[in-house]
């Protein structure tokens, strides 16, 4: 028996194509209460949620994380009223976790899950990270609570892959949690674990089942109330964008306005962002709302949305929703034994990585980190993300493997974590374990230079929930590009040690098995990646790779070179006597304490032509964001060049103290 079921398992039916009319339960079109108390008469439904924990249970040797969520959840819960309370997820539970977790495969944070009484969750893409079938014979019958997922399907079929939806019987009120989780799965994963199987729209899978659960058919499953738990959603938090920001990306208002009106509330992950937002119900009356939130990454906060059920109206009328900051246990909860045993299932857990955990493999001379907050930009090169693409080089280069890597390329969310200095710069087993979780294989294979660039050019994913996804390079790769121009032709130059790339050329790149592979979907929705030649294994797994690299580099420096600088207006000649003037973007990395640069110099055949002041600040719109620019405006006059006649030469633009480097070929008119 599931943990907190009390109604029978949920239908796992066919469902058929097309959606059928909506009959049976109104529309939950609701009033928000504004924190207020829910109107009298009405039956209160909790829910708490997370979503994105990611086997957070312990990540500083104490399990700070994971009893700080635990005591949050049982005290909410408490002043709730236990018997009205479900505690649900929106997918990403486990996988990509830290050492204390991911050493014993995800099965504490399984087992801590089930000790604060979890009932239900939407899948992540992350539980597919070892296939379906350890999704499916090992991860949902370790865990007491439901997975559930409406549009996953066995491949060419209309034959639910997983339970679609679990009901509940919450104070004699039917609840019901239906889950969708991202499309993109099948690029987010290695491609073989979900080959035989199909994602479809998961507003479509949500909708269908929301249908069947208010058709008046009892044999197929009937639901008073329905709770959407998607593993999709918004690329802000509610500090750096709006609901019309949000809005504007179609992932987001797909999910928000085309959820079937039957559905009372709209739980998301997936894209680590933390708000809460009212929204409009699609067909009701103005002013008519839902509740739409996400609680951030790693349970630092909790979802509450507190439902209030009409038994009149048949209907949800009025509803609260926040989120609530977890904080350190209390004495109360130090008392509960609830607490007590998701408690120890940590402790347990950290003696038992402890013996590896704080081995010592490596130091940092000072902090090497990802982008934004806790990574939370995947938008934006990170010293990190580089550091790791150039390991991959020296690693398969090695001598005894000297595959000939050219390139190395990291995705962004493969780095899980970042590499801080601490007290003295000592890099643990379990730190580094931590920042490539997956333990994917490292593979080489053959791109021309166009295919090279093409990749560079599907950073843009314009209306996906994460629009632009930025790589990491390996030292010696730089390029260009114009972010005004059109998609697929924003890319303006690709060099390699100061050499232009030649479309032409044949380069070896390296990478995880994630990216480099010629099976399953698009990784990352990098589809040129599936078009190299000559794939090949290096030997190696990149976290213990990574682990080696630290051992045989230590002391290891923050990377400071932006290896893409946006270049703006950027001239076609050079012409003696007439100034030649653009702009240069992005000179700056978006990591943790980044070095400023404060002066490019630009060069003309190695030639200096002048040099320029970089103004600080972060430039938004259009994608990516870029810190740090500067406006170049020069003329040429004398015999600066040695040789005066038209030909192709390129403008150097060198930034200091960093090195950051653009070239630009252009016409030089005498």
């Amino acid at each position: 028996m599931k943990h907190g079921k009390t109604l029978a398992t949920a239908t796992v039916g066919l469902i058929l194509a097309g959606s059928a009319a909506m009959t049976g339960t109104t529309a939950s079109a609701a009033t928000n209460m504004k924190g207020g108390p829910l109107p009298a008469g009405t039956t209160p439904i909790n829910i708490l949620n997370l979503n994105d924990f990611h086997g957070r249970i312990d990540t500083d040797g104490k399990g700070t994380l994971g009893k700080n969520f635990a005591c949050t959840i049982l005290t909410q819960r408490e002043a709730l009223g236990a018997a009205n309370t479900l505690t649900l997820g929106a997918g990403d539970l486990i996988g990509a976790s830290p050492f204390t977790s991911s050493i014993q495969n995800d099965e504490p944070t399984l087992d801590f899950l089930d000790a604060i009484g979890m009932n239900a969750s939407a899948v992540g893409n992350h539980e597919f990270d070892q296939g379906y079938e350890d999704l499916t014979q090992r991860v949902e019958p370790r865990a007491d609570f439901e997975y559930v997922g409406a549009n996953v399907f066995l491949k060419g079929t209309q034959t639910p892959a997983l339970k679609q939806y679990e009901s509940y019987d919450v104070a004699g009120v039917r609840v019901a949690v239906v889950g969708g989780v991202t499309q993109d799965t099948p690029n987010l994963v290695e491609g073989a674990g979900v080959a035989n199987l199909d994602f479809i729209d998961p507003v479509v899978g949500v909708n269908r089942v929301a249908d069947q659960l208010t058709d008046g058919n009892a044999a197929n499953g009937e639901a008073d109330v329905i709770i959407a738990e998607y593993h999709e959603g918004g690329p802000y938090s509610s500090t750096s964008g709006t609901l019309e920001d949000q809005l504007k990306v179609p992932v987001f208002a797909h999910l928000v306005n085309d959820t079937s009106p039957k559905v009372a509330a709209i739980m998301q992950g997936h894209t680590h962002q933390a708000y809460v937002y009212d929204v409009q119900v699609p067909g009701e009356a103005a002013g008519s709302t839902r509740p739409v939130l996400q609680t951030g990454q790693y349970a630092a906060t909790v979802g509450k949305v507190q439902l209030g059920w009409d038994a009149t109206a048949k209907k949800v009328t009025a509803y609260n929703a926040a989120l609530v900051p977890a904080t350190a246990p209390t004495a109360g909860c130090l008392a509960n034994p609830t607490f007590q045993a998701a408690s120890k299932i940590i402790d347990d857990a950290i003696a038992y990585a402890a013996p590896i955990a704080n081995q010592k493999v490596g130091e940092v001379t000072a902090d090497i980190t990802r982008a934004g907050t806790a990574g939370s930009d995947r938008g934006r090169e990170s010293a990190l993300s580089n550091l790791i693409a150039q390991q991959y080089v020296e690693s398969v280069n090695a001598p005894g493997r000297e595959l000939g890597a050219d390139i190395g390329v990291m995705n962004p969310g493969g780095v899980r974590a970042d590499l801080l200095y601490g007290t003295d710069g000592t890099v643990t087993f379990a730190q580094a374990a931590t920042v490539l979780s997956f333990g994917n294989a490292l593979k080489v294979a053959d791109y021309t230079g166009a295919q090279f660039k093409q990749i560079l050019e599907e950073q843009w994913q314009p209306g996906s929930s994460r629009p632009f996804l930025a790589l990491g390079l390996s030292e010696g790769v730089t390029y260009t590009y114009d972010p005004a121009r059109a998609l697929g032709d924003r890319i303006t130059g690709v060099f390699l040690d100061g050499a232009p790339i030649d479309p032409a050329k044949v380069y070896t790149i390296t990478s995880s098995s994630f990216l480099i592979t010629n099976v399953g979907a698009a990784p990352d929705n990098f589809g040129t990646f599936l078009k190299g030649t000559n794939y090949r294994e290096a030997g190696l797994v990149d976290q213990n790779a990574f682990v080696d690299w630290l051992k045989a580099n230590s002391p290891v420096s923050p990377p400071e070179v932006q290896h893409g600088v946006g270049v703006l207006g950027a001239p076609q000649a050079v012409n003696y006597g007439k100034t030649t003037s653009f702009r240069v973007e992005g000179l700056d990395l978006a990591s943790a304490n980044p070095v400023r640069n404060t002066s490019v110099t630009v060069t003309l055949d190695g030639r200096t032509v002048g040099t320029f002041p970089v103004v600080q600040g972060r430039i938004t719109t259009p994608i990516p964001t870029r810190d740090g620019a500067a406006t170049v405006s020069f003329k040429l006059t004398g015999q600066i060049l040695p040789d005066d006649s038209p030909r192709t030469a390129y403008l150097k633009v060198v930034a200091q103290p960093t090195g950051t480097t653009a070239y630009i070929p252009v016409q030089v008119k005498g």
